[in-house]
């Protein structure tokens, strides 16, 4: 790497994100989409990937969280290296771990940001699967916790009547997606 860790920390936590940010893409993901390449992925996959390990690294540094007995390129690679790991789990697909592969032991608010990144992506992935017109009714009320009246106001529906019966159709599709997919429920449920 060009610059040294401390610089890199520095850097996101007084805002010269975009540099830095460039310079880990730059000598990080490489690594990364061979690992996931390698591993069944594509290097469509390795940047998602990737870009929730920046998420998960950001957060870390942002919060002041992030332990210096790591190696910034070492942890990005092995909270990629885990989060594939998982993604390929729920894809049931073959993911081979060589022995050769650097791998840094993650703590457990690491892990607990993996795992939130993680269940936010299924929750989007189910939600994407359900119709955009469903996704912003269930956004609307079970996030926004909008009324059934605002709901009508903000999506246009004739009625309260019209918005709950809606609203109860979407949630069956989306309870019925949860139940066809042993992992999501089991997941889900953790």
């Amino acid at each position: 790497m060009n610059i040294s860790d401390d610089k890199i920390i520095h850097g996101i936590q007084n805002g010269d994100d975009d540099k830095v940010l460039r310079m880990l893409y730059a000598d990080v993901l490489p690594n990364v989409e061979k690992f996931i390449c390698k591993n069944s992925g594509s290097v469509d996959e390795a940047h998602d990937i990737f870009q929730d390990a920046i998420i998960i690294f950001y957060k870390q540094v942002k919060e002041d969280k992030f332990d210096l007995k790591y190696k910034i390129a070492g942890f990005l690679y092995s909270v990629s290296r885990n989060l594939w790991i998982n993604r390929a789990k729920r894809r049931q697909r073959q993911v081979e771990l060589s022995d050769n592969d650097s791998y840094v032991e993650v703590d457990k608010d690491i892990l607990n940001d993996m795992i939130t990144v993680e269940r936010e992506n299924l929750i989007n992935d189910l939600l994407d699967q359900i119709g955009e017109n469903c996704k912003e009714l269930l956004m609307n009320s079970i996030y926004k916790k909008l009324s059934m009246k605002e709901i009508c106001k903000v999506m246009g529906y004739s009625n309260e009547n019209t918005a709950k019966t809606r609203n109860y159709k979407c949630k069956q599709r989306l309870i019925k997606l949860v139940k066809e997919s042993q992992f999501l429920s089991e997941e889900l449920k953790a």
